[in-house]
């Protein structure tokens, strides 16, 4: 009886470690599936960390060029202005010197007819150059613009930030204007200081037509692909550990920003 059971015992023992023998093949291949995945998925992650870093430096690269740009272009029509006016006077006062009266009746009226740009708006001078530039643009497009604006001059938040969500703002409602019927266009700035360390910034403005969005994602209007006014935005105000919302709802767009010091 023995020796009739050697045989199966023995089959039974090797049948034991083939199958032992292909568990342990079956966990060692799983582990390094497993640790291949991981790797793929560190790489996937880091690319896609570095693609978005990417992104973001471009991003505030063009947004820092635009505030230059932007200040360049404040002091240049600041400049410009002052010296017209100034050469208008000496024009003015040759003619009071030649006794040419109709000439300087004409001068006269020409220097009253030169719109005074030099609104103040806040304490802050960056972000008052920034207001009142669009302000006299929207005057000259006929677009009401209401302005409620508190900021003193030093800011707890930075200054840069903040003048580059008010450019991207008032330059999204200026644009949405244009495209607005002349009867309903409107811009309303409002921003304060909360606390000791907040920023809050509101721009209303009515819109006519159709706001794309896209995931999230609002599409511009002035070329294919997304806007990059708004996505600036929300990333500064991100980046400063403040938050920013948009709603639209009937015909009018509001953007509120919060940037925290």
């Amino acid at each position: 009886l023995n020796l009739f059971m050697i045989p199966k015992y023995a089959d039974t023992l090797y049948t034991g470690r083939v199958l032992q023998g292909y568990f342990v093949i079956s966990i060692t291949l799983l582990f390094l599936m497993l640790f291949f995945n991981a790797i793929f998925l560190l790489m996937a992650i880091s690319i896609n960390r570095n693609v978005r870093l990417q992104q973001e430096n471009q991003l505030l690269s063009m947004q820092q060029q635009r505030y230059e740009s932007l200040n360049a272009a404040i002091e240049e029509a600041r400049q410009a202005r002052h010296d017209l006016r100034h050469q208008l006077c000496q024009l003015d006062a040759l003619a009071e010197e030649g006794n040419l009266e109709k000439i300087k009746a004409y001068l006269s009226g020409a220097v009253s007819r030169i719109p005074s740009l030099e609104m103040h708006f806040c304490e802050n001078r960056a972000a008052d150059s920034v207001v009142g530039y669009y302000w006299a643009l929207a005057k000259r497009e006929n677009i009401p613009y209401s302005v409620q604006i508190d900021l003193p001059e030093c800011l707890p938040v930075d200054e840069i930030n903040l003048c580059l969500v008010l450019s991207n703002l008032l330059e999204n409602a200026l644009e949405a204007s244009l495209r607005t019927a002349p009867a309903r266009r409107r811009i309303k700035l409002t921003a304060y200081l909360h606390g000791n360390s907040l920023a809050l910034i509101q721009v209303e403005n009515t819109y006519d037509g159709v706001i794309r969005e896209k995931g999230g994602v609002f599409q511009s209007s002035k070329r294919k692909g997304d806007g990059v006014g708004l996505q600036s935005v929300c990333h500064i105000a991100e980046k400063s550990g403040g938050a920013s919302t948009v709603t639209y709802q009937d015909g009018v767009f509001r953007a509120r920003v919060m940037l925290r010091g």
